[in-house]
This record gives structure tokens, C-alpha cells and sequence, in this order.
């Protein structure tokens, strides 16, 4: 990632004018398949993504921005089979929430909503379930008016299962073998 990219830049659409390497403005922007790898040592994969690659024709220096490194993430989703970050922000905006109310009503963390929805890390698939789930109208008003109650919402008894213990018939034999029992350490 180019640190150079300010962060005001990225969300305007504006782009870096000169070359972070040499400072020079003499720049072409490129639409370009650029392949990265994912994962570590024999378990890594090549994946690619379509990106806009800026170089510099005085230095020669090629670097790709926040945009780009997006592309990637997006890329990476896509192999794990998980929502991108924008999935992840339509959901919540299709709810018409804040990420702090979608927060409070899910009881995931905001902090974790906003590094998902920027794309700053990807959720494992436990939430990602968990969120595809709460895509479906009916889930999220259930998890709305649990959170809403006073108390969790009970769940149909049909669900659980009563533990069957066997009963012991309890005779005198039993309680004298229990009276006599002694444990012994070796």
C-alpha cells in the first residue's frame, strides 16, 4: 500500500499528483490485472484483481493506492467466499441503521462493523454468517425485538431436549456398600 495516498484523497477520487519515489508529476494512470499472493509459505495462492496501476515516466516507480488495495480485499473476500465491504454497508443500509444502531440491535462491535465495512480486515465466516442471516428481513426484526425486551426471548421448549437420567433404586445393600467405601491412593 502507498502511504504517500492521503486519505482525504481517497475518498474524494482525487489522486496523488506527483510520484511519491521522485516527486515528479509526469504520471499515467493504467488499468492493469495485478496479481498478489494470499496466505503463507506452501499454502499461498495467487489471486489477482483489476486495478488502476499509477507510474511514474521519470523514475519509472509504479505503485497502486488505497482504491486499488480495496480491489484486492474485495478479491480476497471473494476467494473465502465472504461479503465484501460494500455487501457488508448495503446490508446495514438496506436496514436504514447506523452502524452503531446495527450495533446495538446484532451486538456486534462497532469498531468491528466500521474495520469490515472500510475493508481494513476481513470477518471470519462465523460473522459472516451471522450477518447473511440478518439480511433476511424476519431474522433481523426477531434479533430487534429480543434486543428491545427486558429479558432474552425465550426459545420454543422444542428445542431442548430434557437431560433422562437413570434412577437408582436405592435399597439397603447399596447404602451399606455406600457407608463402607473407602477411597484409596496408590
Amino acid at each position: 500500500m502507498n502511504k504517500n495516498v492521503k486519505q482525504s484523497e481517497i475518498q474524494s477520487g482525487e489522486r496523488s499528483a506527483t510520484c511519491p519515489e521522485c516527486g515528479s508529476s509526469n504520471l499515467t494512470c493504467n488499468q492493469e490485472e495485478y496479481k498478489f499472493p494470499y496466505g503463507k509459505g506452501t499454502d499461498a495462492i495467487e489471486l489477482s484483481a483489476n486495478v488502476e496501476v499509477e507510474k511514474c515516466n521519470d523514475c519509472g516507480f509504479s505503485y497502486i493506492d488505497q482504491t486499488a488495495e480495496l480491489a484486492c480485499h474485495e478479491a480476497i473476500c471473494e476467494h473465502l467466499g465472504v461479503m465484501k465491504p460494500s455487501q457488508i454497508k448495503g446490508l446495514r443500509d438496506y436496514h436504514g441503521l447506523t452502524q452503531s444502531d446495527f450495533s446495538n440491535i446484532t451486538g456486534l462491535g462497532e469498531a468491528s462493523l466500521s474495520r469490515w465495512e472500510r475493508g481494513i480486515v476481513i470477518q471470519n465466516k462465523a460473522y459472516d454468517n451471522y450477518m447473511y442471516l440478518l439480511g433476511l428481513e424476519a431474522n433481523l426484526q426477531s434479533i430487534r425485538q429480543r434486543a428491545e425486551s427486558s429479558k432474552a426471548t425465550k426459545l420454543p421448549s422444542k428445542i431442548f431436549k430434557k437431560p433422562q437420567f437413570r434412577e437408582l433404586d436405592v435399597n439397603e445393600e447399596i447404602l451399606q456398600r455406600q457407608k463402607s467405601f473407602r477411597l484409596c491412593l496408590r
